[in-house]
């Protein structure tokens, strides 16, 4: 039985999860090669698409689960293996793939962040990596995202109700949260880690290091922009706006933020703030029926996309130990090239990892899932 009734597609939705992973791994991929003064702004926003992910999250989840009745067991029973086939294959084949730069990372790491580096061996295959600082990106630093989402699955349920019940009550409180969590943490950093990058903290040593990642990967944190994709969907059912005018929107917010980020406190701009430009761009891409984005070659590189935001670091890890084993390093004076093989070999193995792994075992996940239980033996009369 399927976890829900059937739905209409939204390819454009699906083509935009590309851009959001594109989007992160330019960032990545810019800090791993160049020059920080070689970064254009623009790009140095790019962690933002993690924004966008529990946004379009939200989104799609309410919009998938609208018609079923999450107070059933059973459906919610189905829900649950319906997350664990889409997320877990992939998210455990990369923490695999990352193992042996995990074990090197932690050996040269010292304490305390040695310790609790090592814990993610244990914490990140069960999804709670993102809970505990030093640990949320020890081991293939994108799965943190994938336990903050672990974190609103076990939720869904009891938000969904509230998001569609009391929309209004909702938005504000979920404002006020953002508001105060962000606000809080964004002192905080400023008090214990004064003239640290909270992008960046490495230079500062241990205690921001830690402090940043309690604030960047802490689910509570991350919360409000999850409901703010339920609630984006409850506006889409309500009011349509044209798409034009939501693709300029988009693109206003987007540049003022790009303009601002210098100004702005780093953590407002990590925990959410973005979502100023992606909202509009999610509804836009909601109502998109005709152009690039609904072509199934742009729908395929969105479909490959949760691969590719999890294998991207382990590609270049690959890549710069090679460079450093064959090449002496070479590849520190011709960034683009090294750039561009580590994309090219993200991108080829993403495509494996979903046609070979992915999608296969969703498929077989679901399957069993759906099995009826096995009769037990039948006591004798």
């Amino acid at each position: 039985m399927s976890a829900h009734p059937p739905v209409a597609p939204l390819p454009a939705l699906t083509a935009l999860r590309f851009v959001a992973a594109a989007y992160v791994v330019a960032f990545h991929y810019a800090t791993f090669f160049f020059a920080e003064a070689a970064i254009p702004g623009a790009v140095r926003l790019g962690y933002s698409g993690v924004t966008f992910f529990f946004l379009l999250s939200g989104f799609i989840l309410a919009y998938t689960y609208r018609d079923v009745d999450l107070t059933d067991r059973a459906a919610r029973a189905r829900f649950a293996w319906a997350r664990v086939a889409r997320v877990y294959p992939v998210y455990l084949a990369c923490l695999v793939l990352a193992l042996p730069w995990f074990v090197a990372w932690v050996a040269k790491s010292p304490p305390p962040l040695q310790g609790l580096m090592a814990a993610s061996a244990v914490l990140a295959p069960l999804g709670l990596h993102a809970w505990v600082p030093g640990a949320a990106c020890a081991l293939d630093c994108p799965s943190w995202s994938i336990s903050v989402e672990v974190v609103f699955y076990a939720l869904f349920p009891l938000l969904l109700p509230l998001a569609r019940g009391a929309p209004g009550r909702t938005a504000r409180l979920t404002l006020a949260a953002w508001i105060v969590l962000t606000a809080g943490a964004a002192l905080a950093f400023a008090r214990y880690a004064p003239g640290v990058s909270l992008i960046d903290p490495e230079a500062g040593g241990a205690g921001p290091v830690l402090l940043a990642q309690a604030i960047k990967y802490n689910p509570l944190l991350r919360l409000p922009e999850f409901v703010a994709g339920l609630l984006l969907y409850g506006a889409w059912t309500r009011w349509r706006l044209p798409t034009p005018a939501l693709l300029a929107l988009a693109a206003l917010a987007g540049l003022a933020l790009v303009a601002g980020a210098p100004h702005l406190p780093a953590v407002l701009l990590h925990n959410g703030l973005t979502a100023l430009a992606w909202a509009p761009l999610i509804l836009a891409g909601a109502q998109l029926r005709s152009g690039p984005l609904v072509r199934p070659g742009f729908v395929f590189l969105g479909r490959i996309s949760f691969a590719l935001y999890l294998i991207h670091v382990p590609a270049y890890a690959l890549v710069n130990s090679l460079d450093r084993i064959a090449l002496g390093g070479r590849l520190a004076a011709a960034p683009w090239l090294g750039a561009g093989l580590a994309a090219a070999l993200a991108l080829a193995l993403s495509v494996l990892l979903h046609r070979g792994l992915e999608e296969p075992m969703r498929r077989r996940i679901l399957r069993r899932a759906a099995r009826p239980p096995a009769a037990g033996p039948v006591a004798a009369g």
